[in-house]
């Protein structure tokens, strides 16, 4: 209901403009330049209007408030009707919009996604820091109370996995100062994925078929489970809540093929394995010329003791020209056939 109050403001907002156009080019002076006020302020409306509108397939943004500003100021009536048309046509499109170029990496794990939004870092930058944690330990071996600080401060933004350990070994092995900054840094950690949910949470509460934060919402579940800062218990309630909230997206979208592997590895790291497969050969099917989908469905066959249907699926993981260094030794060597044919 709200969002069609939205459309009948906006389609009032295109006649209010025409009438204020019409007064530009037939009044004088004076009622001109108020004329001209008023479409400036219809347009800037307008834009708000859009932006408050539902859409499929259309998300506006910072710059679209900028170059539809100055799209329906430039073009009185026809800017307003441009805009409305063009969103309502994406909404009936079939493409899938692409993010920024660096999160588009179809082999970055989709969960990055949301640590970009609760981090500081690009996408670039959590690559490389991530690769480059081990190096952090060194510095909490030098005793140096200044290099240990600027150490903590730079993993309390990179919301990783490895950055909370090295954290919580810190905490658990450094002198009194450094522990104490080390403890600060994980709860602020912790407080800052906390504070997104709860976000989250009041967002889906105000529109609950809102698909966008559904998804989001189970992905920001699914790192605070992946980060490691929560006891066992915890972790295993929130990762319900994710399992959960997956399921939920996956009923009003059941062709998305990021959601459906996401769903199978937070299935299978509960450790239901029988609805893990499931999930991941859906996830295979909607996805089969990426790689992802078939480590975790190899992932989940070890875990299960199916280890011949492990070879089979790292023969084909091997055929991807765009697999991982990092796992290429790994793969190669369950699928030697002859290993499994002399036991």
């Amino acid at each position: 209901m709200r969002y069609l109050i939205h459309h009948i403001l906006f389609i009032l907002l295109i006649v209010a403009d025409a009438l204020a156009g019409y007064w530009m080019v037939t009044q004088p002076g004076a009622i001109r330049s108020l004329a001209f006020a008023l479409h400036l302020v219809v347009a800037f409306s307008g834009v708000k209007v859009l932006q408050r509108i539902k859409l499929k397939n259309f998300e506006a943004e910072d710059n679209f408030s900028y170059v539809g500003f100055g799209l329906a100021a430039v073009l009185p009536v026809y800017g307003l009707l441009g805009m409305y048309v063009t969103a309502w046509v994406m909404s009936l499109s079939k493409f899938v919009p692409i993010s920024s170029f660096e999160e588009n990496d179809p082999q970055v794990p989709e969960r990055y996604r949301s640590l970009l939004r609760c981090s500081d870092f690009s996408l670039a930058s959590l690559q490389r820091e991530e690769m480059d944690i081990e190096s952090f330990r060194d510095i909490f071996r030098t005793n140096d109370p200044g290099l240990e600080e600027n150490a903590i401060q730079k993993l309390s933004k990179i919301l990783t996995h490895e950055s909370v350990s090295i954290l919580q070994e810190v905490v658990q092995h450094a002198c009194s100062d450094t522990k104490v900054l080390a403890a600060t840094a994980l709860i602020e950690m912790e407080d800052k994925l906390v504070e997104k949910i709860e976000s989250l949470r009041g967002q889906l509460a105000e529109d609950s078929r809102d698909t966008k934060l559904m998804l989001e919402l189970a992905r920001i579940y699914d790192v605070y489970c992946y980060l490691g800062v929560l006891d066992k218990a915890i972790e295993d309630y929130y990762r319900g809540l994710a399992i959960e909230q997956y399921r939920t997206f996956l009923i009003c979208d059941p062709r998305h093929p990021e959601a459906t592997l996401e769903y199978g590895r937070t299935l299978l790291n509960a450790g239901d394995l029988e609805k893990a497969l499931r999930v991941l050969n859906s996830a295979v099917r909607l996805d089969p010329v990426k790689p992802n989908p078939y480590i975790w469905l190899a992932e989940a066959h070890y875990k299960s003791g199916d280890y011949l249907a492990v070879t089979d699926i790292c023969k084909k993981i091997n055929s991807f020209q765009n697999l991982p260094e990092n796992l290429k030794p790994i793969t190669s060597w369950w699928a030697e056939d002859f290993f499994w044919s002399r036991n």
